[in-house]
């Protein structure tokens, strides 16, 4: 039942796109900067790093308007992603970006906070233009998914998980009970199946001496959940009071 209310969600996400496409916008963040204002997508961003102290990165796979496309890609170009090497990439575009957008805000100052700053009527994609910007992004994002494999977008480019990493480790450091995939290695049978059809091409066997994967790059699909054939995965709030070794 969560996957079919996970596909429903992300079904709805990838429909509002063309409404709420300037709130995900990075570059929509750089030109409110430049002229003093904290527009929605900065505001988004606060938004997605305050959920990842609780969530973690459940926002990539239950909220996120990409995710639809992503598993309709996966359809195509399955394959696993080295995550490692890709997530240096995504972290080099992210840094370049967020500095830029610091020290915009730094030499501009902050003037005024616009939710809707260029976003008429509340809608992103009003005009002919962008209809241009919006189909170029969708795209971008098949391409990339389909070249590379497993959400390739997610591992390569995308600018808005370091903010749910960052504060996944934020609440780790608070000690504050976050969303985990529990894991009870003891009735595991080293099938393999879940790191198969793990979307994030995660090493869930690396998990088993924790209990529950602890990695950055979990989104708490639940699809290990679903296809374990003995039933060893479930969902579990983590108490972050004791200090545990966490995994890549």
């Amino acid at each position: 039942m969560d996957k079919k209310i996970r596909k429903i969600i992300n079904l709805f996400s990838l429909l509002l796109f063309p409404i709420t496409l300037n709130f995900f916008s990075p570059y929509l963040a750089i030109n409110g900067a430049v002229n003093g204002v904290i527009c929605g997508s900065v505001l988004l961003f606060t938004f997605m790093f305050i959920t990842g102290l609780f969530f973690k990165r459940a926002w990539c796979s239950w909220v996120c308007p990409m995710a639809a496309l992503s598993d309709f890609c996966m359809e195509i170009n399955n394959n696993r992603v080295d995550i490692k090497k890709f997530r240096i990439i995504r972290y080099i575009i992210f840094i370049l970006w967020i500095v830029f957008l610091i020290t915009a805000f730094f030499v501009n100052g902050i003037k005024t906070i616009n939710p809707l700053y260029l976003t008429d009527n509340g809608i992103s994609v009003n005009m002919p233009n962008r209809y241009v910007i919006y189909y170029g992004i969708l795209l971008l994002f098949i391409l990339v998914n389909i070249l590379i494999g497993k959400r390739g977008s997610c591992h390569s480019f995308c600018w808005m998980s370091p903010f749910l990493v960052g504060g996944a480790k934020l609440g780790k450091i608070l000690r504050i009970p976050q969303l985990q995939v529990k894991f009870n290695s003891s009735t595991c049978v080293e099938c393999g199946l879940c790191s198969k059809k793990c979307p994030m091409s995660i090493d869930i066997s690396s998990c088993s001496e924790l209990g529950y994967i602890d990695s950055q790059d979990c989104i708490l699909c639940g699809e290990c959940i679903n296809f374990c054939k003995k039933n060893i995965f479930s969902y579990i709030l983590v108490d972050n009071s004791t200090k545990l070794k966490g995994v890549d």
